[in-house]
């Protein structure tokens, strides 16, 4: 069976995992994160944020404007220092994320029953790999839709 708590409620019962000193695992919803993680089946393990986020680590964050907890990967920073962020499985970046709305850092996962560490060489190789990829795959839809839309001949 699984439980779904409020947006608040969660983020609560974060803070105090992370004042008692003990990580947090859980299993997120949604699909933004494939095929890295599915939304139904694996788990998460979340460490309290200590320093500055570095690019294509895993964070959990807030949307302000919304209330929404999201779970994404760094793919850049802004100008002013603060996060660009994507889903593995997104294309659309969120800009402006700042280091007061991230709320954790996901420091081990587990997928199809294996845990991975995020500061495994392994798993750092693959992610360069998939983000090579992720944005192949980005620039050539731009291409095949710019090729294809007849407002653009």
């Amino acid at each position: 069976m699984s439980e779904f708590i409020s947006p608040d409620d969660f983020v609560a019962v974060m803070h105090e995992s992370f004042e008692r000193g003990q990580d947090l695992i859980f299993t997120p919803s949604g699909s933004s994160m494939l095929p890295m993680l599915d939304g139904k089946t694996d788990k998460v393990t979340f460490s309290p944020k200590v320093d500055k986020l570095k690019k294509y680590d895993v964070a959990f964050y807030v949307r302000r404007k919304t209330n929404q907890l999201v779970l994404h990967r760094v793919i850049g920073f802004t100008k002013s220092g603060d996060y660009i962020f994507c889903g593995d499985n997104q294309y659309s970046y969120e800009y402006d994320i700042s280091d007061e709305d991230v709320l954790a850092l996901m420091t081990s996962f587990t997928h199809q029953g294996k845990t991975y560490r995020t500061d495994a060489l392994s798993y750092r190789v693959y992610i360069r790999l998939m983000m090579i990829k992720k944005h192949f795959r980005r620039f050539s839809g731009k291409v095949y839709h710019r090729i294809t839309d007849p407002l653009n001949q």
